[in-house]
């Protein structure tokens, strides 16, 4: 068997670095969000607003929980396995897909036609899965 061709299991683990980034960021807009010359109201609507994409940024991309990707895998005939609520379920992968060295971000088209995105940084993913994940994205169709 072709070793590029094989099936890839990805099960991606809290992230230190995209969960300081999502942290950093949200103090610094709830920060500018006080600084701003705004009514009362607005500022405490911004708030809340921020700690809400706050919350649900953490439980689905840093912590993989709910509804989020637990893990994929990438089978040798290029499909995609999803993993969410510990249900797996046959994916499409988007195109626009981000492949960097050090961040991947792939975009799943799921049965129900709802878009999910699975972030992986080079902290929550093995080196070799990410490394060989990233050459099967780069050189497939």
């Amino acid at each position: 068997m072709n070793p590029f061709t094989a099936t890839l299991y990805i099960r991606p683990g809290t992230s230190k670095i995209l969960l300081r980034t999502v942290i950093i960021t949200s103090l610094v807009a709830v920060t500018v969000i006080i600084i701003l010359p705004l009514h009362l109201i607005v500022k405490v609507i911004g708030c809340l607003a921020m700690l809400v994409w706050l919350m649900i940024t953490l439980r689905e991309h840093c912590w993989h929980r709910d509804l989020a990707i637990q893990s994929a895998t990438l089978r040798s005939d290029d499909s995609w396995l999803v993993s969410v609520k510990g249900e797996e379920q046959k994916a499409e992968l988007l195109p626009g897909c981000l492949v960097q060295p050090w961040l991947t971000v792939l975009y799943f088209k799921m049965p129900d036609r709802r878009r999910k995105s699975l972030i992986l940084l080079k902290d929550n993913i093995d080196s070799n899965s990410f490394r060989r994940l990233r050459v099967r994205l780069k050189y497939s169709d």
